[in-house]
């Protein structure tokens, strides 16, 4: 068996938990409304019932029937390019916590905000999958 399977897991894992807890710090913390980097980032407790941008709102049935096939989708991907399974991982651990928060309490926690006009409220999750997905495609736009 090929060690990166072992490092696939853990990858999931340790970026499963580290959005699972700044999920619940920031849902502790939610009237806290922190300004960082003189007030260019802010911490801002919002509930996204959609996806991004908060499309397909109050369509659970339609975001679980994608998330049930992108999950099985990406487990074949990483099981034939074991050369991206770090990528894949963070867009598995990501789509994993958002999963898991949508199942527990039917939306998910989004708190990261940047004061550019427009910009949405985000997680820890998203932003994995965004790397994730940014990364294997910048390779795979170099590589052609």
């Amino acid at each position: 068996m090929d060690i990166r399977y072992f490092f696939s897991l853990l990858v999931v894992i340790m970026f499963f938990a580290l959005d699972f807890f700044t999920k619940k710090w920031a849902e502790k913390n939610k009237d806290n409304n922190n300004k960082i980097f003189n007030s260019k980032i802010q911490i801002l407790f919002t509930k996204n019932y959609g996806i991004a941008f908060n499309k397909l709102s109050n369509r659970k049935n339609l975001i679980y029937t994608m998330n049930f096939f992108l999950f099985i989708y990406l487990g074949y991907i990483l099981s034939t390019d074991l050369d991206n399974f770090l990528w894949y991982s963070l867009i598995i651990s990501g789509g994993l916590g958002n999963l898991v928060s949508r199942l527990q309490k039917g939306y998910v926690i989004d708190f990261i905000y940047f004061n550019i006009k427009k910009w949405p409220v985000f997680n820890i999750a998203d932003f994995e999958i965004f790397l994730g997905i940014g990364v294997i495609l910048v390779k795979e736009l170099l590589n052609k």
